[in-house]
C-alpha cells in the first residue's frame, strides 16, 4: 500500500503529519511517496494552501492535520 503526501518546502503542518505518519506506515506495511508541489503548477493549483494532503489510493484522505484512525481504517480497507 502506498501513501501520497504533498507538500512544500519549509512547511511546519507538512513535517508534523510525516513524523505521525511513519509509525503507521512501519505497522501497516505501507510506504509513503512524498511530493514537493512547489515544481509543478498545476499541482500548486489543486492544493496550494491546502497542504499538507495525504492520499491513498487517489481519494484524499487528511488536509492540514493528521487523522490517525481514518489512516488506520484507509489502510486496512486497501490491503
Amino acid at each position: 500500500m502506498e501513501l501520497v503526501l504533498y507538500t512544500r518546502k519549509a512547511c511546519g503542518l507538512c513535517d508534523e503529519m510525516l513524523a505521525q505518519l511513519e509509525p503507521l506506515l512501519h505497522t501497516h506495511r505501507a510506504s509513503i511517496t512524498v511530493v514537493d508541489i512547489a515544481g509543478d503548477a498545476g499541482l500548486m493549483d489543486r492544493f496550494g494552501v491546502r497542504i499538507p494532503v495525504l492520499l491513498c489510493q487517489g481519494e484524499i484522505l487528511c488536509e492540514g492535520h493528521l487523522d490517525p484512525d481514518l489512516v488506520v481504517q484507509s489502510l486496512r480497507r486497501h490491503r
